[in-house]
């Protein structure tokens, strides 16, 4: 009889031990989409983090960027960026009790200016500048509030800066969106 009470007390501790885990209040993982204002256009930049302690995590992030650059007051055309980032991010300040934390970071950014729609015909000779492949970094600041469980509400900061760019080597992003954390 003892035997049966052991085996039960062990494995109500196998099924609590997953249950526990998997209603946990954060994993690992966790996805966002932030929609963003930039100077004469906007943008939209998607990310994925790692969280390999409580005090910081790992970003992977897509960002497009639409725009109009104005060299002149009587010539206006498109432009957009495509950039891919990789950066690591630490906790500036935090207030569990409040749900809502600051974190600070960034790291290289490599991408695709595209410019006039791959036309490098401007009018007047404005500007000489191509479509072509970018690099350079990028620092960001983010407030992270939380909604709920699995959501919260953040609100990045983004500045770029590309070496080799044909047009406006520094661009800064500001938007407000949703993170979802994965279970």
């Amino acid at each position: 009889m003892k035997h049966y009470h052991l085996c039960y007390g062990l494995l109500l501790v196998a099924l609590i031990l997953p249950l526990q885990q998997s209603l946990s209040q954060r994993s690992n993982f966790s996805v966002g989409a932030v929609p963003s204002y930039k100077t004469d256009g906007y943008g939209i930049q998607v990310n994925i983090n790692h969280y390999h302690s409580a005090m910081d995590y790992l970003q992977v992030s897509l960002v497009a960027a639409f725009s109009k650059e104005k060299p002149n007051s009587g010539v206006e055309f498109p432009y957009e960026d495509y950039l891919f980032n990789l950066g690591y991010f630490t906790t500036v300040l935090t207030s569990p009790k409040r749900g809502i934390s600051f974190y600070f970071g960034g790291g290289p950014s490599v991408g695709y200016k595209y410019i006039n729609d791959g036309d490098t015909d401007f009018a007047f000779d404005a500007l000489e500048a191509e479509s072509s492949f970018i690099y350079g970094g990028y620092a960001s600041f983010e407030m992270d509030l939380f909604i709920s469980n699995a959501f919260s509400l953040i609100v990045p900061i983004n500045g770029y800066y590309h070496f080799n760019s044909d047009l406006n080597d520094s661009t800064l992003l500001l938007g407000a969106g949703i993170r979802y954390y994965l279970k």
